[in-house]
């Protein structure tokens, strides 16, 4: 069996991808790469892997053929760009890019060296999500109307945002992350609706900093008019009360509601509510229980071995960067703006 040697890089949330390339059949966790010395070497032993220091270092390695970027934000789009020249596969964490140009150029160095390109959106493999983006293609909903996504979580502002020096100089920043609450957490909840409804028209945006002391917003609105029709408001802070926070998406249809609250899957059609939760979902989608994280890494290692595309390719991920971009710029310039958006 071909087994893909896989590289992943920043070894914070870049360890649970470790272990998941380090656990499937199809590939090999050949190499780890972090700046910060203790962590590389605690990983590094735990794997049994090669650990480097320095990425360049790591993409000489002829064992690893594909690469996992899991850095901060702004340094995704250079370093996939980097691993491409260099023949390696690219999967990289949200968001793909914080720059829509160099999200287009990124692309283009992949398709040009013929490497693969996915960006991490894991909800997509979701069971729940899975379920309601069937019960939306299928037309079961009839004729959507109306698209609900709310994010209202908390996020301390110390603990979060001012952890330490390193943490201070990219997160919550427009620089570092490409905003703030909605680029690193609603951003999800935004790649959904694109996944379930599809190709956006306009865009108006609004967004304040209330409750932390970041450069970029805290709280965020958007109302977002699809191509097929549909008007979706998205509503996403990192404020809300720690016993009050709340992930939901709705999708209302003139046959009938789809609506996912946390762990739960609730649908109505013909007046008849059928609700299910989370678990019950692994046997219809061929899904495993817990985080999806692990299914796209997995389904990556796939794309390279069957020649296929990736769940989430790198346009689609693009695509939804673009959205959150869009509501951004249209706050900061007062109006609707029509997508895709001018690339300077």
């Amino acid at each position: 069996m071909r087994r893909i040697g896989v590289g992943v890089v920043g070894l914070g949330m870049g360890r649970n991808h470790a272990r998941a390339f380090h656990e499937y059949e199809r590939s090999r966790l050949v190499a780890v790469c972090d700046m910060r010395s203790d962590l590389l070497r605690k990983v590094s032993e735990e794997f049994g892997v090669k650990g480097y220091l320095s990425y360049a270092d790591m993409l000489q390695d002829p064992d690893v053929e594909a690469v996992a970027i899991a850095t901060p934000s702004y340094e995704h789009a250079t370093m996939g760009i980097y691993a491409a020249l260099h023949g390696k596969h690219v999967l990289i964490e949200k968001p793909i890019a914080t720059d829509l140009s160099a999200g287009d150029r990124l692309i283009q160095v992949c398709k040009q060296n013929r490497v693969k390109l996915a960006g991490i959106f894991q909800s997509r493999l979701d069971p729940k999500n899975v379920k309601m983006k069937k019960v939306v293609d299928e037309g079961k909903l009839g004729k959507t109307f109306l698209i609900e996504g709310i994010v209202k979580w908390w996020r301390d502002d110390r603990e979060y945002y001012h952890a330490n020096k390193e943490v201070e100089m990219w997160k919550g920043t427009w620089f570092g992350e490409g905003g703030g609450s909605l680029a690193n957490q609603g951003i999800h909840t935004v790649d959904q609706l694109l996944w379930m409804m599809g190709d956006v028209e306009t865009v108006y945006g609004q967004y304040s900093t209330v409750g932390h002391t970041i450069q970029a917003e805290d709280f965020c609105t958007a109302l977002i008019r699809f191509r097929n029709g549909a008007v979706g408001y998205v509503v996403c802070t990192t404020c809300a009360p720690r016993e009050m926070q709340e992930t939901r998406i709705s999708i209302y249809g003139t046959e009938g509601i789809a609506q996912l609250v946390g762990e739960e899957l609730k649908i109505v059609l013909g007046g008849k509510v059928e609700t299910v939760a989370g678990e019950t979902l692994e046997k219809d989608t061929l899904a495993v229980r817990g985080d999806p994280h692990p299914l796209q890494c997995r389904d990556f290692i796939d794309s390279i071995i069957e020649d296929r595309d990736p769940v989430v390719t790198g346009e689609s991920a693009l695509r939804t960067v673009e959205v959150v971009t869009a509501v951004y710029q249209s706050a900061l310039q007062g109006r609707p703006l029509r997508l895709p958006l001018p690339r300077y």
